[in-house]
């Protein structure tokens, strides 16, 4: 089931153009840095992305370049499919959680991101909530399974 999933996000991502699949990765590396550090695994997860998506290697110098949140949320427009922008701030929210230390820097672009994608802030924190939960459902079974 997982695989299948996964495999429909990709074909979501894959539908759209090279212009905004640089502006989703742009809007993932602003992400990693909201908190002033990125890290080389947070380094090589938006580079392995970008490869996945096709983009060229000309265009990931792009993706690392410092952005604002208020270009960034100008940029964001560009993507108009939504099951892309509901695809993006999910994936932003397990970014986010994944450290487990959500920051306010954080939060604030997720937000922000999310309404130039015309995301309402109660969708948000619905998408926040599930991937909350999905993360507690995946800690319990490794505790349940023993694989800790």
């Amino acid at each position: 089931m997982r695989d299948c999933a996964m495999e429909n996000d990709m074909d979501i991502v894959a539908s759209l153009n090279e212009d905004q699949k640089v502006v989703f990765l742009k809007i993932f590396a602003a992400l990693t840095a909201a908190d002033g550090h990125v890290d080389d695994d947070e380094k090589a997860f938006v580079n392995d992305m970008a490869r996945l998506c096709g983009i060229p290697q000309k265009r990931v110098n792009e993706i690392w370049a410092p952005t604002s949140v208020d270009a960034l949320e100008k940029e964001a427009s560009v993507i108009h499919n939504r099951k892309a922008a509901l695809l993006l701030i999910k994936e932003m929210c397990m970014l986010a959680h994944a450290d487990d230390d959500l920051s306010d820097a954080e939060v604030l672009l997720i937000g922000r991101i999310g309404e130039a994608l015309g995301v309402s802030l109660e969708k948000i924190q619905e998408i926040s909530n599930w991937v909350i939960d999905r993360l507690i459902w995946l800690e319990k079974g490794r505790i349940i399974f023993e694989e800790v």
